[in-house]
Protein backbone atom coordinates (compact mmCIF):
# COMPACT_ATOMS: atom_id res chain seq x y z
CA UNK A 1 0.00 0.00 0.00
CA UNK A 2 1.36 3.41 -1.07
CA UNK A 3 1.27 5.76 1.86
CA UNK A 4 -0.15 8.97 1.63
CA UNK A 5 -0.13 12.61 2.68
CA UNK A 6 -3.31 13.92 4.80
CA UNK A 7 -3.13 17.72 5.18
CA UNK A 8 -5.12 19.96 7.07
CA UNK A 9 -4.77 23.53 7.33
CA UNK A 10 -6.56 26.49 9.55
CA UNK A 11 -6.10 30.48 9.81
CA UNK A 12 -2.52 30.21 11.11
CA UNK A 13 -1.78 29.33 7.15
CA UNK A 14 -3.61 32.69 6.12
CA UNK A 15 -2.52 34.79 8.78
CA UNK A 16 1.13 34.73 7.15
CA UNK A 17 -0.41 36.54 3.90
CA UNK A 18 -1.91 38.80 6.09
CA UNK A 19 -5.74 37.44 6.21
CA UNK A 20 -7.04 38.63 9.78
CA UNK A 21 -8.14 35.08 11.93
CA UNK A 22 -11.57 35.02 13.10
CA UNK A 23 -10.63 33.54 16.61
CA UNK A 24 -6.83 34.27 17.65
CA UNK A 25 -5.25 37.69 19.09
CA UNK A 26 -6.57 41.13 19.50
CA UNK A 27 -7.11 41.59 15.99
CA UNK A 28 -9.06 38.50 15.44
CA UNK A 29 -12.55 39.07 13.55
CA UNK A 30 -14.68 37.89 16.28
CA UNK A 31 -13.21 40.07 18.89
CA UNK A 32 -14.48 43.16 16.84
CA UNK A 33 -17.88 41.64 15.80
CA UNK A 34 -20.09 39.75 17.96
CA UNK A 35 -20.27 35.99 16.01
CA UNK A 36 -24.57 36.12 16.97
CA UNK A 37 -24.60 39.02 14.43
CA UNK A 38 -22.61 37.96 11.69
CA UNK A 39 -22.06 33.70 11.57
CA UNK A 40 -25.45 32.66 13.09
CA UNK A 41 -28.10 31.12 10.95
CA UNK A 42 -30.87 31.87 13.58
CA UNK A 43 -30.00 35.61 13.44
CA UNK A 44 -29.45 35.74 9.09
CA UNK A 45 -32.17 37.26 8.42
CA UNK A 46 -32.27 39.98 10.83
CA UNK A 47 -28.67 40.87 10.69
CA UNK A 48 -28.70 40.59 6.56
CA UNK A 49 -27.23 43.98 5.35
CA UNK A 50 -24.62 43.79 8.63
CA UNK A 51 -23.92 40.10 7.59
CA UNK A 52 -23.17 41.09 4.01
CA UNK A 53 -21.18 43.96 5.19
CA UNK A 54 -19.24 41.98 6.96
CA UNK A 55 -18.61 39.22 4.13
CA UNK A 56 -18.03 41.98 1.49
CA UNK A 57 -15.16 43.27 3.53
CA UNK A 58 -13.43 40.12 3.93
CA UNK A 59 -14.21 39.18 0.16
CA UNK A 60 -12.88 42.32 -1.35
CA UNK A 61 -9.70 42.70 0.99
CA UNK A 62 -8.72 38.89 -0.45
CA UNK A 63 -8.04 40.77 -3.84
CA UNK A 64 -4.60 42.63 -2.50
CA UNK A 65 -3.54 39.29 -0.91
CA UNK A 66 -1.35 36.68 -2.26
CA UNK A 67 -0.30 33.30 -1.33
CA UNK A 68 2.69 32.24 0.74
CA UNK A 69 5.46 30.22 0.99
CA UNK A 70 3.24 27.80 2.75
CA UNK A 71 0.65 27.63 0.61
CA UNK A 72 3.23 27.11 -2.27
CA UNK A 73 5.13 24.33 -0.87
CA UNK A 74 1.82 22.79 0.00
CA UNK A 75 0.92 23.11 -3.08
CA UNK A 76 4.34 21.51 -4.96
CA UNK A 77 3.45 18.54 -2.53
CA UNK A 78 0.40 17.80 -4.32
CA UNK A 79 1.48 18.47 -7.74
CA UNK A 80 4.52 16.36 -7.31
CA UNK A 81 2.31 13.76 -5.68
CA UNK A 82 -0.68 13.58 -6.65
CA UNK A 83 -3.85 11.48 -5.25
CA UNK A 84 -1.37 10.09 -2.22
CA UNK A 85 -1.91 13.86 -1.18
CA UNK A 86 -4.71 15.25 -0.19
CA UNK A 87 -5.22 18.88 1.41
CA UNK A 88 -8.18 19.64 3.29
CA UNK A 89 -9.00 23.54 5.03
CA UNK A 90 -10.90 24.97 6.97
CA UNK A 91 -9.91 28.71 5.38
CA UNK A 92 -12.82 30.03 2.98
CA UNK A 93 -10.07 32.03 1.07
CA UNK A 94 -8.58 30.95 -2.37
CA UNK A 95 -4.98 31.05 -1.60
CA UNK A 96 -4.69 27.59 -1.46
CA UNK A 97 -6.00 27.35 -5.58
CA UNK A 98 -3.73 30.67 -6.37
CA UNK A 99 -0.55 29.10 -4.77
CA UNK A 100 -1.51 26.26 -7.33
CA UNK A 101 -2.62 23.60 -5.64
CA UNK A 102 -5.27 21.70 -8.29
CA UNK A 103 -7.67 19.82 -5.55
CA UNK A 104 -8.82 21.91 -1.91
CA UNK A 105 -11.34 20.76 0.03
CA UNK A 106 -13.35 24.14 1.92
CA UNK A 107 -14.50 22.41 5.05
CA UNK A 108 -16.29 25.69 6.13
CA UNK A 109 -17.12 26.59 2.69
CA UNK A 110 -15.80 29.35 0.18
CA UNK A 111 -16.34 33.15 0.54
CA UNK A 112 -16.12 33.64 -3.27
CA UNK A 113 -19.54 32.14 -3.58
CA UNK A 114 -23.25 33.14 -2.47
CA UNK A 115 -26.03 30.38 -2.08
CA UNK A 116 -29.16 31.02 -3.25
CA UNK A 117 -31.17 29.94 -0.31
CA UNK A 118 -34.40 29.72 -2.58
CA UNK A 119 -32.98 27.02 -5.01
CA UNK A 120 -29.50 25.88 -3.50
CA UNK A 121 -27.83 27.34 -6.20
CA UNK A 122 -24.03 28.43 -5.04
CA UNK A 123 -23.28 31.22 -7.53
CA UNK A 124 -19.59 32.11 -8.08
CA UNK A 125 -18.90 36.26 -6.79
CA UNK A 126 -15.30 36.64 -6.85
CA UNK A 127 -13.46 39.43 -5.06
CA UNK A 128 -16.90 41.61 -5.66
CA UNK A 129 -18.48 42.91 -3.05
CA UNK A 130 -22.31 41.90 -3.26
CA UNK A 131 -25.16 44.91 -3.48
CA UNK A 132 -27.92 42.66 -1.20
CA UNK A 133 -30.70 45.81 -1.51
CA UNK A 134 -30.61 45.41 -5.32
CA UNK A 135 -31.38 41.54 -4.76
CA UNK A 136 -34.14 39.58 -2.97
CA UNK A 137 -33.26 38.54 0.15
CA UNK A 138 -32.47 35.32 0.27
CA UNK A 139 -28.47 35.30 -0.80
CA UNK A 140 -26.04 34.25 1.59
CA UNK A 141 -22.23 33.65 1.89
CA UNK A 142 -21.20 30.40 0.93
CA UNK A 143 -20.03 29.99 4.44
CA UNK A 144 -20.83 27.95 7.59
CA UNK A 145 -22.51 29.37 9.67
CA UNK A 146 -23.17 28.70 13.69
CA UNK A 147 -26.06 26.55 13.86
CA UNK A 148 -25.23 24.93 9.89
CA UNK A 149 -24.10 21.53 9.53
CA UNK A 150 -21.01 21.16 7.33
CA UNK A 151 -21.28 19.63 3.93
CA UNK A 152 -17.66 18.29 3.83
CA UNK A 153 -18.12 16.85 7.52
CA UNK A 154 -18.99 13.42 6.10
CA UNK A 155 -16.35 13.49 4.07
CA UNK A 156 -13.84 14.56 6.63
CA UNK A 157 -15.39 12.05 9.29
CA UNK A 158 -14.87 9.02 6.52
CA UNK A 159 -11.42 9.96 5.59
CA UNK A 160 -10.27 10.50 9.23
CA UNK A 161 -11.66 6.54 9.74
CA UNK A 162 -9.92 5.34 7.00
CA UNK A 163 -6.73 6.77 8.46
CA UNK A 164 -4.03 3.99 9.22
CA UNK A 165 0.11 3.26 9.97
CA UNK A 166 0.41 4.37 6.19
CA UNK A 167 -1.07 8.03 6.46
CA UNK A 168 0.92 11.05 7.88
CA UNK A 169 -1.04 13.73 8.71
CA UNK A 170 -0.33 16.42 8.73
CA UNK A 171 -2.15 19.72 11.10
CA UNK A 172 -0.72 23.24 9.65
CA UNK A 173 -1.73 26.71 11.12
CA UNK A 174 -5.01 25.23 13.05
CA UNK A 175 -6.34 26.37 16.63
CA UNK A 176 -7.64 22.91 16.94
CA UNK A 177 -10.93 25.41 18.51
CA UNK A 178 -13.38 24.22 15.86
CA UNK A 179 -12.31 20.96 14.17
CA UNK A 180 -9.50 18.93 16.55
CA UNK A 181 -7.80 17.76 13.59
CA UNK A 182 -5.06 15.91 15.89
CA UNK A 183 -7.42 14.35 17.82
CA UNK A 184 -9.98 12.83 15.23
CA UNK A 185 -7.08 10.95 13.51
CA UNK A 186 -5.41 9.45 16.22
CA UNK A 187 -8.87 8.61 16.94
CA UNK A 188 -10.29 7.29 13.61
CA UNK A 189 -6.68 5.78 13.35
CA UNK A 190 -6.65 3.82 16.38
CA UNK A 191 -3.53 5.58 17.26
CA UNK A 192 -1.66 3.84 14.47
CA UNK A 193 -1.04 7.27 12.00
CA UNK A 194 1.50 9.56 12.40
CA UNK A 195 0.46 13.12 12.88
CA UNK A 196 2.61 15.81 12.82
CA UNK A 197 1.02 18.84 14.20
CA UNK A 198 2.42 22.75 13.48
CA UNK A 199 1.50 25.56 15.10
CA UNK A 200 3.26 28.33 16.86
CA UNK A 201 1.64 29.38 19.73
CA UNK A 202 2.31 28.53 23.62
CA UNK A 203 -0.61 27.51 24.41
CA UNK A 204 -1.71 23.79 23.04
CA UNK A 205 -5.08 22.84 23.79
CA UNK A 206 -4.08 19.18 24.18
CA UNK A 207 -1.80 20.29 27.08
CA UNK A 208 -5.12 20.46 28.73
CA UNK A 209 -5.97 17.35 28.22
CA UNK A 210 -6.45 14.48 30.91
CA UNK A 211 -4.20 11.40 31.00
CA UNK A 212 -0.57 12.07 32.01
CA UNK A 213 2.02 12.52 29.10
CA UNK A 214 -1.05 11.65 26.20
CA UNK A 215 -0.92 14.11 23.25
CA UNK A 216 -2.83 12.94 20.25
CA UNK A 217 0.09 13.51 17.71
CA UNK A 218 3.28 12.59 17.09
CA UNK A 219 5.32 15.58 17.45
CA UNK A 220 4.28 19.20 18.08
CA UNK A 221 6.33 21.90 16.25
CA UNK A 222 5.54 25.09 17.63
CA UNK A 223 6.46 27.01 14.66
CA UNK A 224 4.76 29.17 11.70
CA UNK A 225 3.30 27.67 8.94
CA UNK A 226 6.01 29.41 6.04
CA UNK A 227 8.84 27.96 8.47
CA UNK A 228 8.08 24.77 8.91
CA UNK A 229 7.34 24.41 4.96
CA UNK A 230 11.30 25.52 4.27
CA UNK A 231 12.80 23.03 2.29
CA UNK A 232 15.24 22.83 5.22
CA UNK A 233 12.53 22.47 8.06
CA UNK A 234 12.61 19.19 9.99
CA UNK A 235 8.63 18.91 9.12
CA UNK A 236 9.73 19.40 4.93
CA UNK A 237 12.40 16.67 6.12
CA UNK A 238 9.87 14.19 7.58
CA UNK A 239 7.33 14.30 4.63
CA UNK A 240 10.11 14.25 2.54
CA UNK A 241 11.47 10.65 3.56
CA UNK A 242 7.25 9.59 3.80
CA UNK A 243 6.90 10.25 0.33
CA UNK A 244 9.82 8.75 -0.88
CA UNK A 245 9.91 5.29 -2.43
Amino acid sequence: MQKRLIIFTGAGVSAESGVPTFRTGPDGLWHNHRIDEVCNIDTFEQNYALVHAFYNARRTALRGVEPNAAHRALAELQQAYGERVRLMTTNVDDLHERAGSPQVEHIHGNLLELVNLADGRIEPIGYEAFDHAAHPPHFKPNVVFFGEVAPVYRDLFELMNSLTRHDLVLVIGSSESVVQFCLQAWQGSSGAATILYVDPTEDCPYDRMPGAGFKPYTEHYRMGAVEAMQADSPVRRWIQRWMEP
